[in-house]
């Protein structure tokens, strides 16, 4: 895969840090801002056309990030408007076209695409898009433009640590690969019965909890005021654990993508857990030992 180059440009004095980005060969442009920006964004033309929008909230005590996906005609004056409707976002990012030729299809059909996979990233990502977009009917060619324009999109907000997106959407072909590049975390239940496992592969630096892995349901007491125990909960009340044979542990119906090896982990074994660490191979090597021989 070919690298791409970003133009990152901070705009003057006047506007107090609001930025651009732009990739070589790409007609979509982004502004990247905050909320003391929005007064300033109703005095720039181009963002007087159909657009997309990401509002953005650091969460206390969370590795997520709450959002909101949304689309307008013109940008600039729907970005005033959720100024005033919505109080707990603090960062903002637009998407335009340099060339004009978004249309109000097509941003819509943007909003869904992006939205959908937004919600499949659970682990970093918390939505609060109260309904899921319409989207809109693109001809086939168009459907392939667009796609293509979204793919861009998240590789601008992924590479300027705006948004931690993991890899949802790999092929199931070899997705369980061989025995060799599965890791292993041992995952404790009830006095004197048997000690199960979870099973965990690494691709593209994402690490993939697989489906039919044990997940404990006790707790550590500690756990409980920890970074991963929300998302622990929440994972829980979106169904993806289900009952297991043994009343000690639950058991993933799904798939889950993660950042870090360590929230998966924690997630296993509802508690504190050192991921680079305790993820194994077969043969004993360490999740840690293993990517720092690649």
């Amino acid at each position: 895969m070919r690298g791409k180059s970003i133009k990152l440009y901070i705009m003057g004095e006047n506007y107090k840090n609001l930025k651009t980005a732009e990739l070589s060969n790409w007609t979509g442009k982004a502004y990247i801002g905050n909320r003391k920006h929005v007064q300033l964004l109703q005095n720039i033309e181009e963002l007087c056309s159909p657009g997309i929008y990401l509002l953005i909230s650091e969460l206390e005590e969370s590795y997520q990030k709450k959002i909101y996906i949304g689309e307008a005609d013109k940008v600039n004056e729907r970005i005033s408007e959720q100024f005033k409707k919505k109080d707990w976002w603090s960062d903002f990012v637009v998407f335009i076209s340099k060339d004009a030729n978004l249309t109000k299809s097509h941003v819509r059909y943007l909003e869904r695409v992006l939205y959908e996979i937004a919600f499949k990233n659970k682990t970093t990502i918390e939505m609060t898009n109260g309904n899921t977009p319409p989207g809109s009917k693109l001809p086939v060619s168009e459907c392939d433009d667009m796609d293509d324009f979204n793919d861009n999109i998240i590789f601008l907000l992924r590479n300027l640590g705006i948004l931690d997106f993991t890899k949802t959407q790999f092929s199931d072909v070899n997705k369980r690969n061989q025995e060799s590049d599965i890791f292993y975390l041992n995952v404790p239940g009830a006095k004197g019965e048997a000690i199960k496992e979870a099973k965990l592969i690494v691709i593209e630096g994402t690490y993939r909890l697989l489906s039919d892995s044990y997940i404990r349901k006790d707790h550590v007491s500690s756990f409980a005021s920890h970074n991963y125990a929300k998302l622990r909960k929440q994972l829980e009340e979106d169904g993806y654990f289900e009952p297991s044979e043994s009343e000690s542990y639950f058991k993933l119906c799904k798939d889950i993508d993660f950042k870090s090896p360590s929230a998966a982990a924690a997630v296993v074994r509802n508690s504190s857990v050192n991921g680079r660490k305790e993820w194994k191979l077969k043969s004993g090597i360490s999740l840690d030992e293993y990517e720092n021989s690649l």
